[in-house]
């Protein structure tokens, strides 16, 4: 809303200075409730920079900034349409176990009281005591417009100040705005890389940029690790509908992400948006977290949005998300490959494997693949004379002319095991008296008379 009406220009109209301030104050009146209305939380840093080696010394200083602050809809720039001197900071001035908020500040206007300070120097400039100043000298001004003499302005600075935490209670006229924080270090003083000020966009804030990133990258890694699930057979089990759901939601969520952290102009608002989403989706999925984010006891583990405090929103949601991710299980237990050592081929399986499965139960899968030899001869060869034992026993074997351990051919990989073209799938009979000796020693042996050159074998352990 515009504090003040139009001005009624009319003829005749003596001009003072009061009529262009009020006019440069109506320009400001009428963005703000754009702004405030169209994107919710649009304010905060663009962007900011501080003084490493300054910072060492014992100096808070800012090398950049770019800042909108809630009660105007001017963008203010250090450097550029704003002055920032630096803060002198005690190493004591840092709690030993704690951190150090540093806060950029705006002063206020204050009707009917001067809030302009002319100033000689910039040093004078940047310790000006209102919301702007302005240098005693003025500027030569070309004629944009055609050829007529330059003019001298005198344009005003914003005046930015630097506000330690530990002194907030003194700082009740100015509009301020989180940029940093620090924390000790030994005996030096250091800047908290995980801080995550008010943005205006996501790349306002490096560690939340990565964030985002993070978890574009985990949804992208799990949607690829169930893209073996894509050509199911039609007599799908319930168990691989759950994970071709999980991989539809998954692949949306994959590519909308990637095009998120391409958006340079992205706000913290609709990005926490999207990853609310993505918790509602995975939730389906999950017995212990409901579609907003609460466990059974009701207790919220997403939080709700708090611009002030984006950091400890993104990062748990962030960790809500890895959860639920994780809760989608696919794939085998255990993976081993073959290798080969003549006259046949070997894996090694750990006792915890075998343990486990002693215990628990599970199954044992052979997976044999060639790019030279089609599935249906590779699978005839094998089930006539592949022959699988210990390794210990597997010479006993050979020169006694014995069946090894018995294979069931399988015409689709198991459940829990993403399809591989080319390959075909055994399942080892674990119930063979053979099997106690790979149990005492924990190593299986292949022998093949036709295997393909190329061959490719792997051990599959699919717990239940």
């Amino acid at each position: 809303m515009m504090a003040d009406g139009p001005i009624y220009w009319h003829q005749g109209l003596f001009l003072q200075p009061q009529h262009f301030q009020i006019l440069n104050r109506q320009f400001t009146d009428t963005l703000a409730p754009l702004l405030s209305n169209l994107i919710p939380f649009f304010w905060g840093v663009a962007e900011v920079g501080v003084n490493d080696a300054a910072l060492a010394a014992g100096r808070f200083e800012l090398t950049q900034i770019s800042v909108l602050f809630p009660s105007t809809a001017r963008v203010v720039n250090f450097p550029g349409n704003a002055v920032c001197g630096g803060r002198q900071l005690s190493l004591e001035a840092i709690p030993v176990d704690g951190t150090l908020t540093v806060y950029v500040g705006l002063r206020a206007m204050k009707p009917g009281e001067p809030n302009v300070t002319v100033a000689e120097t910039p040093a004078q400039m940047a310790a000006a005591p209102t919301r702007l100043t302005v240098p005693v000298e003025p500027e030569n001004v070309l004629d944009d417009y055609g050829d007529g003499p330059s003019a001298q302005v005198r344009r005003m600075s914003y005046v930015l100040n630097l506000v330690f935490e530990n002194e907030l209670d003194q700082a009740g006229d100015f509009d301020l705005i989180p940029v940093a924080r620090l924390t000790r270090e030994g005996d030096r003083t250091a800047l908290d890389r995980s801080f995550v000020p008010p943005c205006l966009t996501l790349s306002g804030s490096v560690a939340l940029a990565a964030l985002l990133k993070e978890l574009r990258d985990r949804v992208l890694g799990k949607a690829r690790q169930l893209e073996g699930y894509k050509n199911l057979s039609g007599g799908a089990s319930t168990e691989f509908t759950l994970l071709l759901m999980a991989l539809r939601t998954l692949s949306r969520f994959a590519a909308r992400m990637d095009h998120a952290v391409e958006t340079p102009c992205l706000s913290p608002w609709n990005a926490y948006g999207i990853l609310r989403e993505l918790v509602a989706e995975l939730s389906v999925f999950s017995l212990d977290i409901s579609a907003l984010g609460e466990n059974w006891q009701d207790e919220k583990l997403v939080p709700d949005y708090a611009h002030t405090d984006l950091g400890r929103c993104f990062r748990g949601t962030r960790d809500v998300i890895v959860s639920l991710l994780e809760s989608i299980s696919a794939g085998p237990r255990f993976v081993t490959r073959f290798e080969f050592k003549d006259p046949y081929w070997t894996a090694d399986i750990p006792n915890q494997i075998l343990a486990e499965t002693k215990t628990s139960g599970g199954e044992f899968w052979l997976v044999l693949h060639s790019e030279v030899v089609d599935p249906q001869t590779m699978r005839d060869s094998a089930s006539r004379m592949l022959k699988l034992s210990a390794t210990s026993a597997m010479g006993s074997l050979l020169v006694r002319a014995l069946p090894g351990i018995p294979l069931a051919a399988s015409d689709s990989p198991p459940a829990g095991m993403p399809r591989r073209h080319g390959a075909i799938y055994f399942r080892i009979g674990r119930e063979s008296p053979l099997w106690a000796e790979i149990e005492k020693n924990g190593s299986i042996a292949l022998h093949w008379t036709e295997a393909p050159k190329d061959l490719d074998a792997q051990l599959a352990v699919l717990t239940r």
